[in-house]
């Protein structure tokens, strides 16, 4: 049989067709970015408005609809890019057909961002049309050439980033580099050296010597608020975290510690504290203090004893002297609860937790304070619930848990990475007690604590590799431990057990009508209702 010739009608697309009889011109918008603060590149900027809008105003195809453009940023990360993500969010809701661009490297220098942005708006029927590479998204072998092209814009953006860091490192070793934003209580002159800020190291000042006094860093803060004291650079209040930072920084005493922080190697780039990955450089007696160094020593003491004193697990967790400090959940807002005394000498004085959103804004959130009381009764109803029918909860889920287990001979070296952890961090602990006594140099302590913080994150990483491959681990390990403590205490307690909650208690949830929710150190939810 002979082939017949086979009659092919091409079927244009319908979306396409309706939008030109509907549009018949396409309606294009210019994204234009200058990625330096100089004044040439600001007038550059400017010109690439003018640029477009003639650009776009000369076809009678086209109808202009605006230029989109950031300023002053840098290209790497789009969601930094405020008119960037209008643009696409206008073409989301149909009100661009085109955008029109002067290269690659003004689009995007993200490849994974710029080929994602392309293809959705492909989807959608929107090009780009990129001026320098003579590219229009739409055409059919474009997308080859701006892999190739975004990847070379991603690597040039990583290179630059590259060389900048090597000249700050070279800046750091040499003791020459300038802060640019110096710390509360110091500005720079004329030369780039830091010298004191009269009204701020007042503050400062204030700071330490209320701190000497006894006051802790919330109080602290909830004072300089009350006095209406300015707020470190843009920052809506004052915090402790705040306070604590000015009284941790050797900056007052006349030292500098650079590279606290530092940048990550690949896009996208992101802004970590620096636990030991990179050196840090410690320069002694740099430029004027705003306290004596007998008054930083004093204040590192305070810092270790109350530290003792609440204790500070590996991860800088605040263990508390309180069993439910840092351990109730606001169901509302997400905040912590804390402790508050009320009718304070009277005969009835009661103590009280709060969620300190509540304390703070009470539009932010209504959640009301609970009774310790309460929550204590809550507990021994849920302990003794769960005794009296641990069989039909705890043993069926143990026994599910490891029938989802995926191996169970890592669990020996788990035990022994975790032994590892602890033995580390208790080494550091140490060494922060050696130093805050003077007893080694601040760079020997520095290099020291480097050293252990790379293990100790190494370590970790290694056990949580394991875990995520071992899979169920805390499940598994919380629900042998209370069952190991019901076997031990298996009779209906009367009063409450401060010892019993810390161990078998991870957190506590108040919901809005005082439903307490208890998530046990397996993960499992057991919940009272006290509203009523």
């Amino acid at each position: 049989m002979k082939n017949k010739v086979k009659k092919v009608r091409k079927i244009e697309p319908v979306r396409q067709r309706v939008i030109l009889e509907l549009q018949p011109k396409k309606r294009v918008c210019a994204y234009a970015r200058v990625s330096t603060d100089s004044i040439d590149q600001q007038g550059s900027f400017h010109a690439q408005v003018e640029y477009y809008k003639g650009f776009i105003g000369k076809r009678d195809d086209w109808e202009y609809v605006g230029i989109y453009s950031d300023e002053a940023k840098s290209g790497t990360q789009i969601k930094r890019r405020d008119e960037f993500t209008q643009m696409i969010k206008d073409c989301e809701a149909g009100k661009i057909d085109m955008i029109i661009t002067k290269s690659v490297t003004r689009f995007a220098r993200n490849t994974v961002d710029s080929i994602e942005v392309i293809r959705k708006l492909k989807l959608l029927g929107i090009g780009v049309y990129f001026e320098k590479e003579n590219i229009n998204t739409l055409s059919e072998k474009s997308e080859m050439l701006l892999t190739i092209l975004s990847s070379l814009a991603q690597g040039e953006s990583e290179s630059i980033s590259t060389n900048i860091k090597w000249a700050f490192r070279d800046q750091f070793a040499k003791g020459t580099f300038k802060i640019s934003t110096p710390a509360y209580g110091y500005i720079n002159d004329e030369y780039g050296e830091l010298i004191i800020k009269v009204d701020e190291a007042k503050v400062v000042r204030r700071i330490f010597k209320e701190y000497l006094n006894g006051k802790g860093s919330y109080l602290i803060a909830k004072g300089l608020n009350h006095d209406n004291i300015p707020t470190i650079r843009s920052a809506n209040e004052w915090t402790d975290t705040a306070v604590k930072d000015i009284l941790q920084n050797p900056i007052y005493e006349g030292n500098l510690l650079l590279q606290k922080t530092y940048t990550t190697e690949v896009l996208p780039f992101q802004r970590k504290r620096n636990q030991g990955e990179k050196a840090r450089y410690f320069i002694e007696d740099n430029h004027e203090p705003i306290i004596t160094k007998e008054e930083a020593k004093l204040v590192g003491e305070i810092f270790e004893y109350r530290r003792n004193q609440i204790g500070i697990d590996d991860s800088g967790k605040n263990l508390n002297k309180y069993e439910f400090s840092s351990n109730i959940i606001c169901s509302e807002c997400g905040g912590t609860f804390r402790r508050q005394k009320i009718y304070i000498g009277k005969s009835y004085e009661t103590v009280q937790w709060s969620c300190i959103q509540h304390i703070r804004d009470v539009s932010k959130c209504s959640m009301k304070a609970i009774k310790e009381d309460v929550i204590r009764e809550a507990f021994i109803t849920m302990w003794n619930k769960l005794i009296s029918n641990y069989k039909e909860i705890l043993v069926p889920l143990l026994e599910s848990l490891r029938n989802l287990r995926i191996d169970e001979v890592q669990e020996d070296e788990i035990k022994d990475l975790n032994n590892r952890i602890m033995e580390l961090t208790e080494q550091g602990l140490v060494l922060s007690r050696v130093v805050s006594k003077g007893y080694i140099d601040p760079a020997i302590f520095i290099e020291r604590q480097n050293a252990l913080n790379i293990e100790i994150t190494a370590t970790k990483k290694k056990r949580n590799q394991m875990l995520d491959n071992n899979g169920f681990e805390k499940e598994i390990e919380g629900t042998l431990m209370i069952l190991d403590i019901i076997e031990n205490n298996p009779e209906i307690i009367e009063d409450y057990n401060e010892n019993l909650f810390i161990h078998i208690v991870d957190k506590i949830i108040i919901g809005k009508n005082k439903e307490i929710t208890f998530r046990l150190i397996n993960t499992l939810e057991l919940t009272e209702y006290v509203g009523k």
